[in-house]
């Protein structure tokens, strides 16, 4: 009996020291990486320069402005401790502590030269405009103004004064934005027209920087934590890694498997994700609707878009939208605010082309306008209903979007007398073939990238990225640049004025809106996503045992 009770305390002891070596354990959040994957390679990490979402998500985390957003989305305090605002001049005061990654002091002059850079006509930033509000900088931007009269002043090494021309309710927000990010000078110069563009070619003054070695492009990014940051809150991870993946097929399985802990997701695995009880945080800020190729001698003609549209009853082509997606009527989201109130608030909802039973009589009448002649120049076109061109619709090959499309389609057929037809491709051959502009109509989404009416509007400028249809309009331009360059009471009647001749014109005829996801593992804490730029913080995130 005594050697069984000796055997039996033995075996005890070594079930209790074997059970937990083979339990998984997760490692302190201190010593984790954190795992992320971009389907498209920065194009620059320069913060000057960048305006792609690859781009803004490495710069986010590798710089910081003299503030930075919180999980709430509001300015906070960033680089800048604090601050002391009189009507049209802001002074900001610099961390004592604050660091570059290499170790040198961040500075004021450091934010002096990057603002500086972002206005210099040599830099060629897409994103300048935003800071417009600071005084004197269109002027500079357009080569109008020395530099020395920006509004922009390093008064010594921790304290920087700005200027501005005119007040913008979203002055704060931008100052966490790209091009207000803070540029070494030294550093920048001895980059040799490289900056941003290797891993050694960068230098960082936010919560990481990219490791020696980090930077394979197109394959990944590594991040290492950066211990010389001194910020508002210490950073937790060890690291990020950010895989560059132009298939995002397996992504949703590689999150469910716990191979990566983060991405962004579209509707497609909505399901999916539920099911397997991830993380979801969603955004209302993507508008999909009908866009025409205003390059095509036929779609060009306005009459032509505005009949085909009369033809289509929302109620009818809309009845079947899948979980995740709202019917609208308007352009301008519902999400977007002016001074902190919704824009629809002010100007109501269903400012669109409305359906008309007359539609039939409208196309017909749109068709022989086709027909021109000119007796002076002797050149005509001769179109008929017969004649008219085959309508072909692009559109993503997502099974749950299909009957919107063939609602669609069936409403011309029989507005046109012609069997429509559609080609399915997947989301990134979408977007491809919209930027080049190989479609007729396209099924196609507008995210803009603020929250701002304006920060829509502007995408149909001429000259604008996103203004994939060709809309060029110098009156429109000019109208967009007003409410941009020189906001005042009368900007929420602009605004109006704008988005009611995109309707009008039918330019962009909105269908309705996508909720866009972020998803990450049950057992992944503290990501602070953003709406609109496609951001992440992930200076706080752990992961945890559950």
């Amino acid at each position: 009996m005594k050697f069984s009770r000796i055997f039996l305390s033995i075996s005890i002891s070594l079930v209790m020291i074997i059970i937990p070596s083979c339990t998984k354990k997760i490692s302190s959040p201190n010593e984790q990486t954190i795992y992320y994957r971009v389907t498209d390679e920065p194009v620059t990490l320069d913060p000057q320069i960048a305006n792609d979402d690859s781009s803004r998500l490495v710069i986010m985390n590798i710089f910081e402005g003299l503030v930075k957003l919180d999980d709430k989305n509001n300015p906070v305090r960033g680089a800048a401790d604090s601050w002391k605002m009189n009507d049209m001049e802001y002074v900001f005061h610099i961390r004592d502590n604050a660091k570059w990654s290499d170790g040198s002091p961040l500075t004021a002059d450091d934010f002096l030269y990057g603002f500086q850079r972002t206005f210099m006509p040599i830099t060629g930033s897409q994103t300048a405009e935003t800071l417009f509000c600071i005084k004197n900088s269109e002027k500079i931007k357009k080569g109008q103004l020395d530099m020395s009269y920006l509004g922009v002043y390093a008064e010594d090494e921790h304290t920087l004064k700005i200027q501005l021309d005119y007040q913008n309710p979203q002055f704060f927000s931008l100052l966490a934005t790209p091009p207000a990010m803070p540029c070494k000078k030294d550093f920048f110069e001895s980059t040799a027209g490289q900056y941003g563009l290797e891993y050694d070619k960068i230098i960082s003054n936010g919560a990481f920087y990219v490791s020696k070695y980090g930077w394979e492009h197109e394959k990944y990014i590594r991040l290492s934590r950066n211990d010389n940051y001194a910020g508002e809150h210490d950073v937790i991870p060890k690291g990020v890694n950010i895989d560059i993946s132009e298939s995002p097929e397996d992504v949703l399985d590689a999150v469910i498997n716990k191979e990566i802990d983060c991405y962004s997701m579209d509707i497609t695995g909505l399901e999916q994700a539920k099911k397997n009880k991830l993380n979801l945080t969603s955004f209302n800020d993507t508008v999909w609707g009908i866009s025409f190729n205003l390059k095509n001698e036929v779609f060009e003609k306005t009459d032509i878009r505005r009949a085909l549209l009369q033809s289509l009853n929302r109620k009818y082509i809309l009845r079947n939208l899948p979980e995740g997606c709202t019917p609208v009527e308007d352009i301008v989201p519902e999400t977007a605010k002016t001074d902190n109130i919704t824009y629809r608030s002010f100007v109501g909802r269903g400012m669109g082309i409305e359906f008309s039973e007359n539609a039939k009589e409208y196309f017909k009448k749109a068709v022989d306008n086709l027909n021109a002649h000119d007796e002076d120049y002797y050149w005509y076109y001769d179109y008929d209903e017969t004649e008219f061109p085959d309508i072909n619709i692009l559109c993503t090959d997502e099974p749950s979007i299909q009957p919107v499309v063939n609602n669609i389609i069936a409403a011309w057929n029989k507005l046109t007398g012609k069997y429509a037809n559609k080609t399915p491709v997947p989301r990134n051959e979408l977007m491809e073939k919209i930027s080049s502009g190989d479609y007729l109509i396209a099924i196609a989404p507008l995210r803009p990238d603020g929250e701002s009416p304006v920060d829509t509007l502007k995408l149909f400028m001429s000259g604008n990225e996103a203004n994939t249809a060709g809309f060029s309009d110098k009156n429109y331009d000019s109208l967009i640049s007003d409410i941009i360059l020189k906001p005042d009471n009368t900007s929420i009647n602009k605004m109006i004025q704008a988005e009611k001749y995109l309707n009008d014109n039918g330019i962009f005829y909105p269908l309705y809106t996508e909720s866009r996801y972020y998803i990450s593992a049950e057992n992944v804490r503290g990501i602070i996503f953003h709406p609109y730029g496609a951001e992440a913080d992930f200076s706080r995130t752990e992961k945890t045992e559950k």
